[in-house]
């Protein structure tokens, strides 16, 4: 079967379509780059096996496996449709709901997140719990259910995606109540869920060593401490930008299916879904470069990469 590339099909004949396959196109090139670069500055830091934090570099191991591999998946499925969809029903239509890959690991980027909430919230404030539950070994079995969530989250969108009359991908729900149902599910496992939890828990971390400062220099550890609050600091960072970068397209998605498809303007193929989808993909860009500007492990580790090629 021969396809037919939507280049210059008179639906699609909009004047913006160029900017934003470039702009995609940068950002997933982009988040490619930086993630790989995390991938490498790590590689080459020598962890002991007693490092306090060899737990939480494992998780920002993975957080950045999770934002390369969506980068890379990101390219093809969102560049291709800002400019030249297909032109064929049924390869179209396999095209769409193969894009959910896309938001299942967008998902599971959030579940690390989470987890890296948690983990931290142990290491702080339940210590001995955290020695006991949060061992490396125990941590890589808990690795998948990450992947179960952004496949709880999202795996919906392959199933209701589907080529419009315009060939851009649209999701299509048989009854309003179902579409309105996975509405509140999308909002509640990408959004509102995350944040509660990442709230609370670094919530609870700001006290608990503001507490500890209070009581004086018995119960602080000057070196250790100031360690542990430069990961709390960065991983705060970390969640705002979290925030920040889903909360528009999490909202306008919220809109669109409560109101059971009546979209609000551009919905669906303009300038305002597209730019709420480019700052939810932004988000697996930003990371690499929070831990370059406040994470000082990964910053011992870019000087050690630069001196070595100095060398």
């Amino acid at each position: 079967m021969e396809l037919v590339w939507a280049w210059n099909h008179p639906e699609r004949s909009e004047g913006h379509a160029h900017i934003w396959f470039c702009v995609y196109t940068v950002i997933g090139i982009s988040g490619f780059l930086a993630n790989l670069l995390v991938l490498i500055v790590f590689k080459h830091l020598k962890l002991s096996s007693t490092d306090r934090n060899k737990v939480t570099t494992t998780l920002i191991i993975h957080q950045s496996i999770i934002d390369l591999i969506s980068s890379i998946v990101f390219l093809p499925f969102y560049t291709i449709p800002e400019g030249w969809l297909i032109l064929d029903d049924w390869a179209g239509s396999i095209f769409c709901k193969c894009r959910s890959i896309f938001w299942i690991l967008a998902g599971s980027s959030t579940g690390n997140i989470v987890l890296i909430a948690i983990e931290r919230y142990f290491a702080i404030v339940h210590p001995i719990k955290h020695y006991v539950h949060f061992r490396k070994g125990t941590v890589l079995k808990i690795l998948p259910h990450v992947y179960i969530y952004g496949i709880v989250s999202c795996v919906h969108l392959a199933f209701i995606a589907d080529l419009n009359e315009f060939y851009y991908c649209e999701y299509y729900w048989n009854k309003i109540q179902i579409q309105k149902l996975g509405g509140i599910h999308a909002l509640l496992f990408m959004y509102i869920l995350p944040t509660v939890i990442i709230v609370f828990a670094y919530g609870k971390i700001v006290y608990k060593l503001y507490v500890k400062r209070l009581r004086g220099p018995r119960c602080f550890n000057n070196r250790r401490d100031e360690n542990q609050r430069n990961i709390i600091v960065t991983f705060i960072i970390v969640s705002i930008a979290y925030m920040v970068c889903w909360t528009p397209d999490m909202i306008l998605y919220f809109v669109y299916n409560l109101t059971g498809g009546e979209k609000p303007p551009n919905m669906s193929s303009g300038n305002l879904h597209r730019s709420t989808v480019l700052l939810s993909v932004s988000n697996v860009v930003v990371n690499p470069f929070i831990y370059a500007l406040k994470y000082k492990l990964f910053r011992k580790g870019l000087i050690k990469i630069f001196r070595k090629q100095d060398g």
